[in-house]
């Protein structure tokens, strides 16, 4: 099965991006909880998660951002890029656009 999930980091000096595009579902969270784990270890003071070019986000992508967006002590500093159209359609309905911080 082809790869339908693109995950790129980019750091920087104050913060590090994490651009996600494609497909985010349950085939694609081990890949998208592993870097958003390298980014935890970033000396960067934010981490941005970049969600504008996902097309498909469903409950267990989702559950690995809320996981690193909420979890101590790196939590704190991850943000999110307004996200796409699919995205913030499901942030709404989960009432996580209300707990997750935004850039």
């Amino acid at each position: 099965m082809a790869d339908r999930v693109e995950i790129d980091i980019v750091e920087g000096h104050e913060t590090v991006r994490v651009i996600v595009g494609g497909e985010v579902d349950l085939a694609a969270q081990p890949r998208l909880d592993a870097a958003l784990a390298q980014a935890a270890t970033s000396a960067a003071a934010t981490i941005v998660i970049d969600l504008d070019r996902v097309s498909f986000l469903d409950a267990a992508g989702l559950g690995v951002i809320a996981r690193h967006a909420l979890a101590a002590p790196h939590g704190e500093r991850v943000r999110l890029t307004r996200g796409s159209r699919p995205v913030r359609r499901l942030l709404e309905l989960t009432g996580m656009d209300r707990r997750l911080r935004r850039v």
